[in-house]
């Protein structure tokens, strides 16, 4: 067991079978014990929950009153509402939709679940057949962390590369580190063959986040983008966005005097004091729990970003912190044989609208009109606050143009609509395909539905048709 403190609550915390105690002493004398019967996203926001009850902490958003969202455009179309496989745990995050010869394929991200990367079939994009995973269970790559609580494989997407089928993908290393891999097969529905290595890593961090002085979450979100000319390359995100909550709890815990400067609500000063307090033995966890626990600071970070962010320039502290809220969008060409990147890599898009908060992911490139059309992904992808973006350049390398509002938001039938890719559709004409939650739900593991709409690109902007 591991004692905490800050100048307002106590916590301690233990394992306890499956799941997890907390125990939480305000030093207005007020205390709770909390059994947590699990160590998923859901287990967490029932804890928040109560935390909220008992102490009057910032409540987690799906328990709130429910916003005012549109209604959902008639364009978009559901088309998998449900698991397909008994396998397949978690729906249809981060889709990729591939049109081949064959018909239409999908990827979906897939977890921590044993079977990596669900592979779905469809000749109509209504109905889908699951045909298997890129990596069956006990055929994950060598050097992947894997297993239930261990590994993390997200956001495949597969692309058709001369005679061979390459799908690039995020995965976790053994070192908790998150990389790219590259794996190929001679047909969309496998065996694929990995490369052996990751394409490409970002750095190792170690349990509080900070390696030699600066931030790196690792590398995710990748895509592969073929030019007119038939050159490959590989956009990808630096993933800084799960980093910066617990260096700032921890630099809260430090400097306590901050909070009421940074936060201007009760509920979200309690919120970082407790993320102050807790910090130390959520750095012990793994990586997905410790984001779990930092759930309240974020809430109240990206509802409050402009000011967190002004307040850290202010008071001249924590440039690293700062510095891991920006996630860049990087672009490098992919070697012919798949196997490495060449030449440099350069950024192409970053955080910098007010409704993308604290990170923008999931790119998907498409040349149409001749222009390259730069999807993405903004904000926290398990809040009604994400979105999908998009932005256009007349060169891959940019100077990409934002639209100044997301092109896809919360409806009141869908939520957190994001990680979109693009294929042509049954009249040939783009299709966008997402993922969504149903109402009321969200966070990891929790299930994610496949959606598309209908495109149409005008000179400086794209619409749904």
């Amino acid at each position: 067991m591991i004692e905490l403190d800050s100048p307002t609550f106590t916590v301690d915390a233990a394992d306890e079978g499956e799941g997890v105690q907390i125990n939480v002493i305000c030093l207005d004398g007020r205390s709770s014990r909390y059994v947590l019967s699990g160590r998923e996203s859901q287990h967490y926001f029932e804890f928040f929950r109560d935390l909220h009850r008992d102490f009057g902490t910032r409540l987690p958003h799906f328990f709130a009153e429910p916003r005012a969202f549109p209604e959902t455009p008639a364009s978009w179309q559901p088309l998998l509402t449900e698991n397909a496989s008994p396998r397949i745990l978690a729906g249809y995050g981060d889709p990729a939709v591939l049109k081949a010869d064959q018909g239409y394929y999908l990827l979906a991200t897939s977890n921590d679940a044993a079977d990596a990367f669900p592979i779905l079939h469809s000749e109509d994009l209504l109905r889908w057949e699951h045909k298997g995973f890129v990596f069956p269970e006990g055929e994950q790559p060598e050097w992947t962390a894997k297993g239930r609580h261990v590994g993390d494989f997200w956001a495949p997407e597969m692309t058709r590369v001369g005679d061979e089928y390459w799908v690039a993908y995020t995965a976790r290393q053994k070192s908790n580190a998150l990389a790219i891999g590259l794996a190929r097969a001679s047909s969309p529905e496998g065996p694929f063959v990995d490369n052996g290595a990751p394409l490409i890593t970002g750095e190792t961090i170690n349990t509080t986040g900070v390696p030699n002085g600066a931030l790196s979450g690792g590398v995710i979100d990748s895509h592969i983008f073929t030019d007119a000319d038939g050159t490959n390359y590989l956009f990808w995100k630096d993933d800084r966005n799960g980093i910066w909550p617990r260096p700032l709890a921890m630099l809260l815990r430090e400097k306590p005097e901050l909070i009421d400067k940074i936060f201007e609500r009760s509920e979200d000063r309690l919120s970082a004091a407790f993320a102050a307090a807790v910090v130390p033995w959520a750095n012990t966890r793994r990586p997905m729990e410790r984001f779990f626990l930092m759930t309240g600071i974020i809430e109240a970070a990206i509802e409050n970003w402009q000011r967190v962010k002004k307040s850290l320039i202010e008071f001249g502290l924590a440039d690293a912190i700062l510095d891991a809220m920006t996630t860049p969008i990087r672009v490098q060409r992919i070697a012919p044989d798949g196997r490495s990147l060449v030449g440099e890599n350069k950024v192409v898009l970053t955080n910098d609208l007010d409704w993308e908060g604290h990170l923008i992911e999931g790119p998907f490139c498409t040349l149409q009109n001749g222009r390259y059309w730069l999807f993405y992904a903004g904000n926290d992808f398990g809040t009604p606050s994400y979105g999908i973006g998009v932005a256009v350049a007349d060169n891959l390398f940019g100077p990409y143009r934002k639209q100044g509002e997301p092109l896809l938001k919360s409806t009141r039938s869908w939520t957190a609509p994001g990680h979109a890719s693009v294929a042509p559709g049954l009249d040939g004409n783009p299709q966008l395909f997402f993922h969504a939650f149903h109402p009321g739900s969200g966070g990891y593991n929790a299930f994610r539905a496949l959606l598309t709409t209908r495109l149409r690109f005008v000179e400086d902007s794209v619409e749904l048709a």
